[in-house]
């Protein structure tokens, strides 16, 4: 067996009543935050790109678009035209403005010596964020090219990027700045907002992976290091496949928070699908960062019009028995095709723009976006509602004049000082953000839940919840800094009924040296539930006390009857790191009241196993120095009738697309765990130094050597 790939195998006793949410956990991941990198020292400049966004009681500014019955712009209205109501109560319009985007020759008018003067570059890729002026971006159409390298194939990248060559030479004038992004295992703006026709069309041309190169074409997966490139704090989003896109999304509308413009973004890719970690609340954060960073998305299937023989194409096996003949595969094939396109619906319906698929032309998603820019209005006044009450406001544009058609934002949320606010008030806060639908993403923060078989009628789910560690604020107290988080966390069923809650406050107390390293580094917390097999909605909410802002994370869940009458696994958890439940926790108090953020009842940490515990890597994202650690538990195998003991051979193997990249030599197990008489407990270790940078399959494949029964399990793996 090759050295990187040995395996190493733990068995052990699990100590019993154990708090899950336990300190030393949390400090481990505190005290190993890396020291600040260059990586981390851009990653710090490009959040001064992202502001809290936060409406106070000041100026409301809403863009309204109003066309007539056949869908023209109108231009001509005035500012007595327009009655703005917020919450049914009208108020007084104290700016107002007409936003026309200029109309003249493309920029792909020949030159000649009589021709006017080329107008002036406006490239913001060579300008800090800071010194970019306000009168470069005035009647300008901005616009974002964004294409999802993680899911198009060859030829729908060249179809995307073809339709953008032509849009760029032919469409766009000295008044359009585009900007290009990109998407694989990581987000890169590789290039900002520009009218260099020249610039765009060489980007462009990098990559479209006929006029690249090859070398090119494999570059585009590696993220770029250079100032220039924005990328993202990977600690903050680390979610495979459809989460980690929608983030990326979300990323871009925040980086242009800061430009008032409105904005079109343009998403090409081959659908969303539904798989890996689901979180319906990340499509709506993503949604409500675009929408109050004044974005349109407008969503492409660059798959075109797709056809559907019977049975599937040609990259799968038709499918076996009846399905042919009964039209349930044909069925299927286009359930899964409306799936891949329901979030690219959801996302341009809920910010105002258009979705376009089933069409080999891409070219009117250009056309549409130059539509909806070419004119708008600007109203804005001063709420008449003084309280800063955090509630959602209702606003309603009307015009006077009969037959139009008027588009705006539905409203927005009222700001609330958090530091007037009693601890009444403050327990309410979390109380109704529990039962709101909009999403808080000020505290970003992601989750993983697991499943292990119980004691009794309930499994053990443990919960880990890792924070960005520039999402706490720390305040100076003499040589030390201070920083209080609280977690709130409520698991229920599909009838409403509440089946567990869990809450904690943590105060945070370490050194100035220390409280810097962990703002570049991650916060791990742990806690856990033990709930009957069935159907789950968990919502976890995580707010900083001292600043007030306030993260929450939203999934469904389901937990399997695990009784071991057949061959089975608990959840496969994969992580980086290992930590000693043994390490001080010194600068870490808990304050838990009511039900303490904990998993009642438990006698063990099914993530524990002897003195060790492993320190889930949420999302399944690695990065090609570290070592992956696999570990699950095994229930259901068979006995031998004479030790008495199970048998059962253990493989490990990396599919980086359907291709074969590493494989282990099989590990035997013929021992229970020691307080879980018909369980066995299955860890490997697995060092990922000179794997490229991609997304992987992990296969494990379990062999009950006793009963000669077999049992697979995938699980994504992204390294980067």
């Amino acid at each position: 067996m090759p050295q990187h790939l040995r395996p190493i195998t733990w068995i052990g006793r699990a100590a019993r009543g154990l708090r899950l949410a336990c300190p030393a956990c949390l400090l481990a991941c505190l005290a190993l935050a890396p020291a600040q990198t260059p990586q981390a020292q851009r990653a710090e400049r490009e959040r001064q790109r992202f502001p809290t966004y936060r409406l106070q009681a000041g100026l409301v500014v809403i863009d309204v678009t109003v066309r007539d019955r056949q869908g023209r712009p109108v231009g001509d209205l005035k500012k007595e035209n327009f009655t703005v109501f917020e919450d049914n109560v009208p108020q007084e319009i104290v700016t107002f403005s007409l936003e026309r985007i200029p109309t003249s020759v493309p920029l792909t008018v020949a030159e000649n010596p009589e021709a006017p003067p080329r107008p002036a570059i406006v490239n913001l890729h060579n300008v800090p964020p800071a010194e970019v002026k306000k009168e470069d971006l005035q009647g300008k159409r901005l616009v974002i090219l964004f294409f999802d390298l993680s899911s198009l194939g060859t030829e729908e990248l060249i179809r995307s990027v073809e339709a953008a060559q032509t849009f760029v030479a032919k469409r766009t004038t000295e008044h359009d700045l585009i900007a290009i992004a990109v998407y694989n295992t990581s987000l890169q703006l590789v290039q900002d907002l520009t009218n260099d026709r020249d610039a765009l069309l060489a980007t462009l041309k990098s990559i479209n992976p006929t006029e690249a190169g090859d070398q090119a074409a494999e570059e585009l997966g590696e993220p770029d290091t250079s100032d220039e490139v924005y990328v993202p704090d990977t600690v903050q989003f680390n979610i495979f496949n459809t989460d980690r896109r929608l983030s990326a999304l979300e990323s871009l509308a925040k980086m242009y928070m800061e430009f008032p413009e409105r904005k079109s973004l343009i998403y090409f890719s081959s659908g969303v699908t539904t798989t890996g970690i689901e979180n319906d609340s990340q499509i709506r954060s993503t949604v409500d960062a675009a929408n109050r960073s004044n974005m349109t998305v407008y969503t492409v299937d660059s798959r075109g019009l797709v056809a559907l023989p019977p049975g599937g194409d040609a990259s799968r096996g038709s499918a076996g028995g009846r399905a042919m003949f009964s039209g349930s595969a044909v069925q299927r094939q286009t359930q899964l095709l409306a799936a891949s396109q329901e979030t690219l619906t959801t996302l341009a319906h809920d910010t105002g723009g258009a979705v376009f698929q089933d069409t080999n032309d891409l070219g009117p998603v250009f056309a549409k976006v130059l539509d909806d820019t070419q004119m708008y209005y600007v109203l804005g006044y001063y709420s008449t509602n003084k309280k800063e009450d955090g509630k959602f406001r209702k606003v309603r544009v009307v015009v006077d004049r009969p037959g139009l058609r008027i588009q705006h934002r539905p409203g927005y949320f009222a700001s609330k000082q958090f530091t007037s606010l009693t601890r009444a008030e403050r327990d309410r806060q979390l109380e109704e953000a529990l039962t709101v639908d909009r999403p808080f993403s000020e505290v970003p923060f992601i989750l993983q839940a697991d499943y292990f078989k119980g004691e009794g009628p309930a499994e053990l789910v443990p919960l880990s919840i890792q924070l960005a560690g520039d999402g706490i604020q720390f305040e100076q107290k003499g040589d030390q800094r201070v920083a209080q988080f609280e977690f709130l966390a409520q698991v229920a069923e599909p009838k409403g009924g509440v089946a567990g809650v869990a809450r904690d406050i943590v105060q945070v107390r370490l050194p100035a040296a220390t409280a810097e390293r962990i703002r570049s580094g991650q916060i791990l917390y742990t806690t856990g539930f033990q709930l009957r097999p069935g159907e789950y909605r968990m919502k976890v909410l995580v707010r900083d006390n001292r600043s007030g802002r306030l993260g929450s994370f939203e999934q469904s869940l389901t937990v399997p009857d695990l009784t071991g009458k057949s061959l089975e696994t608990s959840s496969i958890v994969l992580g980086s790191r290992l930590v000693d439940v043994k390490e001080s926790a010194a600068g870490i108090q808990h304050q838990g009241f009511g039900r303490p953020f904990e998993m009642p009842g438990a006698r063990r940490d099914p993530l524990r196993i002897g003195d060790r515990r492993i320190v889930p890597s949420i999302g399944n994202v690695f990065r090609n120095r570290q070592t992956l650690y696999v570990y699950f538990q095994v229930y259901g195998a068979a006995e031998d009738p004479q030790t008495r003991k199970p048998r059962l051979e253990t493989y490990l193997m990396l599919l980086r697309e359907k291709t074969k990249v590493l494989e282990a030599q099989p590990q035997v197990i013929e021992e229970w765990s020691r307080d879980e008489r018909g369980a066995v407990t299955v860890a490997m270790a697995l060092p990922l130094r000179d794997l490229p940078r991609a997304a992987y399959t992990l296969q494990i494949h379990i062999r009950d050597a006793v009963a000669d029964t077999n049992l697979f399990k995938r699980v994504p793996v992204v390294i980067e």
